[in-house]
Parts: C-alpha cells; structure tokens; sequence
C-alpha cells in the first residue's frame, strides 16, 4: 500500500481522535450528540462518557476525559506525520502510534458508544503494526 496514504490515514484518525478531545474539554458538560434513528436501543448518549456521567464525576473528570482523547489524538497525528518522513517525529513514529493507540482505546472505553467500533478496530490495527515494526527493528 501507498505510504501516503497510510501516513495520511494515520493523521486524519489522529485528528479526528483530536477534534473528540478538543470538544470535551473546552465544553465538559456540552449535550450528548443525537443518536442516529436506527441506534435507538443503546442506553448511552454519544459524545458522553458512560463512567463519567454514571459516577456523577462532574466537568472536572469529563475535561480530564477530554484530555484522554487529546493526548491520544496528537500522538496519532505526530505518529502519522512520523510515518510520512516529517522531522522530529520521523525516528519516534512508531512509539508515538503505540501510545496514540492505546490511550485511544483508554478513551473508547470511557466513552464507549458502538458507532466508536470502527475506532477500536483502527486503534488495534494500529498499535498491533507498530508493535512489530519497533521489536522488529531491535
């Protein structure tokens, strides 16, 4: 497959991963995103952390939510970023995917809504190749 491709895949899922966090934490206590019609049956709101809320936590831990994502999002976009070539992430690309990804799951399992299934098969995908890139390479 095309490394630009890839690279750009990797840098659109981290910032998409991103963009989550940056909502959550400039808004914690924002609205929960309308459900599609047919996903009437899942008991959770989307965009709202299912721990979080059930705890009664408040906005302090739904910021720090926010900031899972966050961090998840900006290793994922640095480690894509590192997979095109980019200088000061070009030797550190695979680490930065493998934290990206599992902070990334962290996140989804906070927030967990079945429209973010796509999400854990990516993050999966993502840490399992970069882990073997980097044992491969030592």
């Amino acid at each position: 497959m095309n490394p630009g491709i890839v690279g750009g895949f990797l840098v659109v899922h981290g910032v998409i991963t991103a963009m989550i966090g940056l909502g959550t934490v400039t808004n914690p206590t924002g609205p929960a995103m309308t459900l599609p019609g047919w996903l009437p049956w899942w008991p959770g709101p989307l965009g709202r952390s299912w721990l979080i809320d059930g705890l009664g936590l408040g906005s302090g831990a739904s910021m720090a939510g926010g900031a899972i994502w966050l961090v998840a999002g900006v290793a994922l976009l640095a480690g894509g970023l590192g997979w095109l070539g980019v200088a000061g992430v070009r030797d550190v690309w695979q680490p930065l995917l493998i934290v990206g990804g599992l902070v990334g799951l962290v996140a989804i399992g906070l927030y967990f809504h079945p429209l973010y299934l796509l999400a854990v098969a990516i993050d999966v995908v993502v840490v399992v190749l970069a882990w073997g890139r980097l044992t491969a390479a030592t």
